[in-house]
């Protein structure tokens, strides 16, 4: 015979309490299922990126700082690297989709460059812009503040961007006279991550930027030509590889005149910063044209640490500054194709 199982009071009170405290958790699981499956989906909206695609090349010299960005017409509607002004004594050189949109959806299109200017104009002010030794802070503000304006854009992206994990979404060199202490150039990288959301959806977030000091350089290293492209695998050889080939185009000037052939030997044993900027430009603008062709835009900038911010090749008019009410037909999109 089987034995009676034989409860107390206080026995069978916690046996009900676990099978309310079971009906409670089914309960409430259903109703987070009904909920998630009631969720509506992210808006399903087509975004228009405009890139700034191509190679920037900064030579520090002993007079001044030249700043050269050739265009790489990747998608339609690129343009070169978007170059700023930003104060007096610097330059600020945005790289990647500079420029978003949406056009069935009616918002207004984020413009990193004037995002970027008034970040400017609000953390470290539109007067002789400098990176002080004494307000550290303002390099990390200003990175800071352009990340916002990035986010503006990324938060409505749901899709797969499809890049490396250290690959930049968003590259902005930085190139400017600190005052008592010389040039500086620092590259920031803005890199995102992106997580599932729902379905096949994507939550893009965007990380505080890298801040990379490219100049000077370490004590000891060579002081040379920078050079930094947009997109990174760029199949096209680096100034430094032809330089290393003794590409005629470029022998062709080295042996063109006495203050070029010494500018080259200054080149090559890493005393860049040695050099006078007049033979330095003329070098620049050999440079870029390797890497464009005619119909290609070039941009040019010259930054001295008495006189300033000076353009030696002015960018087209912006596309900041034009209002794009339709979009263009074959213009780029950031919207997965089905």
């Amino acid at each position: 015979m089987r034995p009676t199982c034989v409860l107390s009071a206080t026995e069978r009170r916690a046996a009900r309490f676990r099978r309310t405290a079971a009906v409670c958790v089914v309960v409430h699981l259903a109703a987070v299922l009904v909920l998630l499956a009631s969720a509506p989906a992210p808006p399903q909206e087509e975004v228009v990126a405009n890139l700034a695609a191509g190679r920037v090349l900064i030579l520090v010299t002993r007079d001044a700082i030249l700043v050269g960005a050739a265009e790489n017409p990747i998608e339609p509607e690129t343009q070169p690297p978007l170059v700023i002004p930003l104060g007096d004594r610097r330059v600020g050189i945005l790289l990647g989709p500079v420029v978003w949109s949406w056009p069935s959806a009616g918002h207004e299109p984020v413009r990193l460059g004037v995002g970027l200017q008034r970040v400017m104009s609000t953390t470290v002010g539109v007067g002789p812009g400098r990176l002080e030794t004494e307000q550290a802070g303002d390099l990390e503000q200003l990175g800071l503040g352009l990340l916002e304006v990035i986010r503006q854009a990324t938060d409505r992206i749901y899709h797969p961007l499809g890049l490396a994990p250290e690959e930049p979404l968003v590259e902005l060199l930085l190139a400017g006279y600190l005052e008592g202490y010389g040039p500086e150039v620092w590259s920031l990288r803005y890199r995102v991550r992106q997580e599932p959301l729902r379905g096949d959806f994507l939550r893009t977030r965007v990380l505080r930027p890298q801040y990379v000091q490219l100049y000077p350089p370490e004590k000891g290293e060579p002081r040379g030509i920078l050079e930094v492209r947009y997109p990174r695998n760029d199949p096209a050889p680096q100034l430094a590889d032809l330089l290393a080939q003794g590409d005629s185009r470029l022998m062709r000037l080295r042996s063109a005149r006495a203050d070029l052939a010494d500018l080259f030997e200054k080149i090559e044993r890493g005393e860049l910063h040695k050099a006078r900027s007049d033979a330095a430009l003329e070098f620049l603008r050999t440079a870029l044209n390797l890497f464009s062709e005619p119909e290609h835009d070039v941009v040019i900038a010259r930054i001295e640490e008495r006189r300033g911010f000076a353009w030696i090749l002015a960018p087209p008019e912006p596309l900041e500054a034009a209002e794009q009410e339709k979009r263009p037909p074959g213009a780029p999109t950031l919207r997965r194709r089905p």
